[in-house]
């Protein structure tokens, strides 16, 4: 293999290509050959007349000299000819929170299709990577994972915001834009909210940021932070469907089919105790409802427990009265996740989530007109907006085409136990 030379490190594309082609003793004749690429191709990128490479060309180099995947990394992070250097007064931020140590069981594909996104090379078109769910359903601990993969691949930074814990008023797009401009450095945010606006969009035009906001509550927080033709990426956790911003990357994430949950479970507590409990272990995970937070929640409390059954927690669980309050950990907790999304509901909504709490399976539209309103129209429409704020979640129309829904199991639990604050769960253990 032929390292980058750690001497002298190269600041440009094309001076690493020639340090890394000599140190491989290879002529730009016999690199060609090796990679695929023309003879042409490799003068200009290391010339610098090329200005925008192919991530794959760049990727055939990398791989005909030899070099080991952090220096590859490396090479496709360097600046190219012609890419304006960030502002000299500039900050690098690194804010991301540590990427969760866990398996994401079930969420595999989309990791991979999330970082692939994140991870291309040219030029954006205003498009964010959003992600969306329930609560508890782990829309943070994928967004964290993506971000920790690729944030080699934006050398000018790493910003995370967090814009509506469940403790605080959600940030207003002003507020986000100086608090992200603060975070970039440079020359203090202006106080007018348009100037604020533009000099983000410059920053983010001329840099490669990554910027990841969690807890999104509407598209107005999103769109000052979309430029065409930048190089920066912009990741969203959102709690509820942004419909109005461009098209681009949008998945919804919902609770783990059974067969995931088991998996969950034994990675965290053990196959061992799994295997010796299994009646126990199937009552947690229906306890849990497929929600990835949940059922992290539960493995943590054994986990701490070595000397207590599964089926000490499966009993604590299988009272819905209490179930809420003995999901709760620490610092983590179902209530508050929930407690989050239920806050920001405007009066009508929470009076339907009322009036739906007592059925514990499916409904339709009918029986929305029956308990919430007698007019269809707006039963539809207080339906459609408890699906975009992901606390109803629709099933597959049956063989007449009717699509029945259902309340979230935790969203279900909150409201009809009047959303009473939690008891720790370790009380009385």
């Amino acid at each position: 293999m032929s390292p980058l030379p750690a001497a002298a490190a190269p600041d440009s594309l094309g001076a690493a290509l020639v340090q890394a082609r000599e140190a491989a003793l290879l002529t730009q004749g016999e690199l060609a050959e090796r990679s695929g690429l023309s003879v042409r191709a490799i003068r200009n990128l290391e010339t610098g007349h090329t200005a925008r490479p192919r991530r794959q060309s760049l990727l055939l180099l990398a791989e005909a000299l030899g070099l080991p995947s952090r220096e590859a990394g490396r090479l496709l992070r360097l600046p190219r000819a012609g890419s304006p250097p960030p502002p000299p007064d500039a900050a690098v931020p690194a804010e991301l929170p540590a990427a969760p140590r866990h398996r994401l069981v079930g969420r595999d594909a989309l990791t991979a299709e999330l970082t692939a996104l994140l991870a291309r090379t040219e030029p954006g078109h205003g498009r964010p990577a959003v992600v969306v769910g329930p609560p508890g359903s782990g829309k943070t601990s994928l967004a964290l994972r993506a971000a920790h993969e690729v944030r080699g691949l934006f050398p000018d930074g790493q910003v995370f915001v967090d814009l509506h814990r469940a403790s605080s008023l959600p940030n207003t797009s002003d507020v986000l834009v100086r608090r992200i401009l603060r975070s970039l450095g440079g020359a203090p945010a202006p106080e007018n909210p348009e100037e604020a606006r533009a000099r983000l969009r410059d920053a983010l035009s001329r840099r490669r940021v990554l910027v990841v906001l969690d807890n999104v509550d509407s598209e107005a927080q999103v769109r000052p932070l979309l430029v065409d033709g930048g190089r920066s990426a912009v990741l969203v956790a959102a709690r509820r469907e942004l419909s109005a911003l461009p098209d681009g990357f949008h998945r919804r994430i919902g609770a783990l089919d059974r067969q995931g949950a088991h998996r969950m479970l034994a990675d965290l507590v053990g196959t061992a105790r799994i295997r010796a409990e299994r009646p126990a272990a199937r009552s947690i995970v229906e306890s849990c409802a497929g929600l990835p937070l949940a059922l992290h929640i539960a493995g943590l409390w054994l986990t701490a427990r070595p000397h207590r059954s599964l089926g000490d927690l499966a009993d604590r669980l299988a009272d819905e009265r209490e179930r809420l309050h003995r999901l709760h950990v620490g610092d983590l907790s179902l209530h508050t996740s929930v407690t989050a999304y239920y806050r920001s509901l405007p009066p009508p909504l929470r009076t339907a989530l009322r009036q739906l709490a007592d059925i514990q399976g499916d409904f339709d539209t009918q029986e929305m007109t029956t308990r919430v309103t007698p007019s269809r129209r707006l039963a539809v429409d207080l339906l459609e907006e408890l699906l975009h704020r992901q606390l109803v979640q629709a099933g597959e129309p049956d063989r007449n085409g009717q699509i029945r829904y259902r309340v979230y199991d935790a969203v279900r639990l909150y409201v009809a136990r009047g959303a009473v604050l939690p008891r720790a769960m370790s009380h009385g253990a």
